[in-house]
């Protein structure tokens, strides 16, 4: 017997993709874009070169980034619609020419306007200042550009650069394409029945089969095909972290790390801290929730093939891409019916697409269309952690439209540190939904299980381990050592020992999960997931306090008093560093509180399973 086979992309339902005419609703719409990138690229070079450095009027060089921005906004529409196309459909050669077609495109345009970020660093500080005092939409542009401008290479460097940025992003590319295109996954069998493999077939369903020997097998087979492509990524991983390694010094930061937190606004003390004290003192929670799983499944032994179990097997309903809807609305009510119906535009406008297809991007991701709206990627298992992805995409989506509203483009992108509070906030949102719905012991159990397993196991561990390999890793380059794809293996092994000591057996292929996540492509981004979440539960918690008073009338101000912040902080956009822009929401990340107050939430959350499941 053989278990069915993920489908081609051209045999999904309509009804299960997302629409992207909204971006453009002709190919020839979309070509007319490209031409006009290039005409209105040339144009800004014809009227600016030369003339920002030495302009004596603040106005000019507003007018100056105000056509900047208007073409970076078109580069972007363009660029989302072509990756769009292409991440749902990887093996379509025609998408990944289209695809390579505007990485040149973009490299070309990004080269002949890399000058004005130049010039803006040789403009009097006198003419930037009172640019600044003449604007309400470009004052912080203009701050983070006057602080970069020690970090600024000559002109004529800093346009090769932007030249070779396809170049430049191969490590990222190749990755994506080894993984989306070459890698090829045998069937396995078990007991006589034949089961398919695939990347997105284990990530969304193996990896928390029930059967024990399915999922383990499908683990070692997973397992041994990443290790055929062992070296060839150690490879590009490597080159990616040492490019980033040289360009960091070239510009004057003392490493590469420095240089990604001085672009997040955020310090060495939160990054480490972060690391630092999830690793110590989360571990022993979660090695008491490890051992709740090996109990619900009677399993002599804890493997980390069995870590993303659900708690209870036999209590995970089905949950249709209908359902939901319901679910998400639900979640939604307590932000008011405006943030609500924000949300719930999703589905009639088709912002998501749902469907599991042959050649598709794996996992989840939130980008916005400037022209549109957000767009949501998922892989839909019928399973309630495909409605906290969602609900954790939405929570991108409701900042990128917010933000959008209140700030220019060039303005747009909160501190990186917190760029998931919103959504890991949505996933706290959807689970206090889930409670209050229904007081049944069983199924508050599956919540609260669905809330560690889901929200702070992927966030605060998944993502935190990938976060610690990479400050190592980044930290020995930096060093000057040069290290080979066992190496990587041994820093990986070494942490998932420390964090889970003799709780869970680190099977043979776990040192390779570092291969399984892009995150490291992105300067910074794994520790920020964590990090995020600190934020977003101290928030979600203060959501949830009760007042002083008890009357009705006083815990309806507050809840007014909350989303009032929470729609500031969203709406905000990139002119606080951390620490001012988590004030928003009353978080002071001046001290550990916070990371500690997650903690304790996450261990007294697995008391109270521990106290449920004794009747289980």
């Amino acid at each position: 017997m053989t278990i069915q086979a993920l489908p081609l992309r051209s045999e999904i339902p309509v009804a299960e993709t997302w629409d992207l005419n909204a971006i453009f609703s002709t190919d020839d719409e979309y070509r007319t874009a490209q031409t006009d990138l290039k005409e209105k690229t040339q144009s800004f070079v014809d009227k600016f070169k030369t003339k920002i450095k030495t302009t004596a009027d603040p106005q000019f060089l507003l007018t100056g980034i105000a056509d900047y921005e208007e073409i970076i906004v078109l580069m972007n529409n363009i660029g989302t619609y072509t990756y769009l196309q292409f991440a749902v459909d990887m093996r379509n050669d025609q998408l990944g020419k289209w695809l390579q077609e505007f990485e040149l495109l973009a490299a070309q345009a990004s080269a002949e306007l890399s000058f004005f970020t130049s010039e803006i660093a040789e403009t009097e500080q006198e003419i930037i200042e009172q640019a600044i005092e003449q604007t309400e939409i470009y004052k912080q542009y203009l701050a983070d550009q006057s602080a970069y401008r020690k970090y600024l290479l000559e002109p004529q460097t800093e346009q090769v650069l932007a030249a070779l940025i396809p170049s430049l992003n191969l490590p990222e590319t190749i990755y994506e394409t080894i993984k989306a295109q070459d890698m090829n996954f045998p069937d396995f069998e078990v007991r006589e029945k034949s089961y398919p493999l695939s990347y997105v077939l284990y990530e969304t369903k193996y990896s928390a089969e029930f059967d024990t020997e399915v999922r383990r097998t499908a683990f070692q087979e997973f397992c041994a095909t990443l290790q055929n492509y062992h070296n060839v990524n150690a490879q590009i991983l490597l080159a990616n972290f040492t490019y980033k390694e040289t360009m960091a010094k070239l510009r004057g930061f003392k490493n590469a790390t420095e240089a990604a937190l001085f672009h997040q606004k955020s310090t060495r003390e939160l990054y480490d801290r972060q690391i630092d004290l999830i690793m110590n003192e989360l571990a022993p929670h979660m090695r008491r929730y490890a051992k709740l799983i090996q109990k619900a499944y009677n399993l002599e032994e804890m493997h980390f093939a069995d870590l993303l179990l659900p708690l209870d097997p036999e209590y995970s309903p089905v949950i249709s891409i209908k359902d939901s809807e319901q679910y998400i609305s639900d979640a939604m009510q307590i932000m008011g019916k405006e943030y609500h119906d924000m949300i719930m535009a999703s589905y009639p406008e088709r912002w998501i697409d749902f469907a599991q297809n042959i050649g598709k991007s794996t996992g989840g991701f939130c980008t916005m269309a400037p022209a549109a709206h957000p767009y949501i990627l998922l892989n839909w298992s019928d399973k309630l952690s495909e409605v906290f992805t969602l609900a954790h995409e939405l929570g991108h989506a409701a900042q990128d439209i917010l933000v959008s509203q209140n700030n220019s483009f060039l303005e747009s992108e909160m501190p990186f540190y917190l760029v998931e509070v919103p959504s890991t906030t949505h996933e706290l949102l959807l689970s206090d939904s889930l409670l209050k719905k229904n007081d049944d012991l069983r199924f508050r159990r599956w919540v609260i299980s669905s809330m560690i397993g889901n929200t702070y196991y992927h966030n605060a561990v998944t993502h935190l381990h990938e976060a610690c390999f990479q400050r190592t890793v980044m930290d020995r380059i930096a060093a000057g050592e040069q290290l080979s794809a066992n190496d990587l293996d041994d820093i990986f092994k070494e942490l998932l020992e420390r964090f889970w000591d003799d709780s869970v057996i680190i099977d043979p292929g776990a040192e390779k999960t570092w291969m399984r996540q892009p995150h490291y492509y992105a300067d910074l981004y794994s520790y920020t997931y964590s990090a995020s979440l600190v934020v977003a539960t101290d928030f979600f918690l203060k959501l949830n306090q009760k007042p002083a008073a008890e009357s009705a009338k006083s815990k309806e101000e507050h809840l007014a008093q909350q989303v009032e912040k929470w729609l500031k902080f969203l709406s905000t956009g990139g002119p606080l560093d951390v620490i001012e822009h988590a004030k928003i929401i009353d978080v002071d990340l001046t001290t550990d509180k916070p990371l500690r107050n997650m903690i304790n939430f996450i261990g007294e959350m697995i008391s109270e399973l521990e106290d449920m499941s004794t009747g289980f």
